[in-house]
């Protein structure tokens, strides 16, 4: 299974720490993010980041994962900023407690 995560503000950072851009690389993941991402990989699914931030932030949001332990195969940059997005393999993020798999 492909796995396509936003990362957004308040899926994997506390959506406070997200509006400012500066401290984007100081933020501590969500409690479960990290686990729940890495079980899915090691089940061998295959897990993309899609995100609204620019190409310019690639560096900083790929060093961000490293340091803080998530296992990816693929970062995907300029997600349209939409206010909705209706797609019909959606699921709505509820929290980490969640398997979205099941």
């Amino acid at each position: 299974m492909i796995v396509m995560a936003g990362f957004e503000k308040g899926m994997f950072t506390p959506a406070v720490t997200e509006e400012r851009t500066f401290e984007r690389p100081l933020a501590k993941p969500l409690p479960g993010a990290k686990e729940q991402i890495n079980k899915w990989y090691k089940a061998g699914h295959t897990i993309i980041f899609w995100t609204a931030r620019g190409w310019e932030q690639y560096k900083v949001t790929e060093k961000w994962l490293k340091d803080n332990g998530f296992k990816y195969h693929q970062i995907l940059m300029g997600k349209p900023q939409a206010t909705i997005i209706i797609d019909d393999r959606a699921r709505q993020f509820t929290g980490w407690d969640k398997d979205y798999l099941e």
